[in-house]
């Protein structure tokens, strides 16, 4: 797990629970589902792993969301989730880049096999996926 120095203190959030924090940033999320959707399709990750992580941020206080109790409430981060955003909010551009360099290396990759141009076309020619 890499951790990043936050001010004083170290942020005692793994780097994927921090690039969440500031996903989220000072917005309410209509639904933590639709969250989850947009982190996998912009960042790649499985969606089990991003629930995860949402439940590990709600247990240590950090944000809030709907549960079959409280159907409804829109993710957010709490007024704890908040301070710790302040304090990561410096280093948005270092935390976003270390998970979009290896991204853009695997679809440098991709399109390098052939994989992301014939996937393009054939969206193009009217196919879907």
């Amino acid at each position: 797990m890499v951790y990043y120095s936050v001010s004083a203190e170290r942020s005692r959030l793994i780097q994927r629970e921090q690039l969440i924090l500031l996903e989220i940033g000072r917005d309410e999320i209509d639904s933590a589902s639709a969250f989850v959707e947009y982190l996998g399709s912009e960042y790649g990750f499985s969606k089990s792993s991003i629930w995860y992580n949402l439940n590990r941020l709600k247990e240590k206080g950090l944000l809030d969301f709907a549960s079959k109790d409280s159907v409804g409430k829109p993710l957010m981060l709490t007024p704890l989730g908040l301070e710790e955003l302040g304090r990561l909010e410096p280093f948005r551009n270092k935390i976003a880049a270390s998970f979009s360099e290896p991204l853009m290396r695997t679809e440098g990759r991709l399109i390098s096999e052939g994989v992301v141009r014939n996937v393009r076309g054939f969206e193009r020619s009217g196919g879907g996926i």
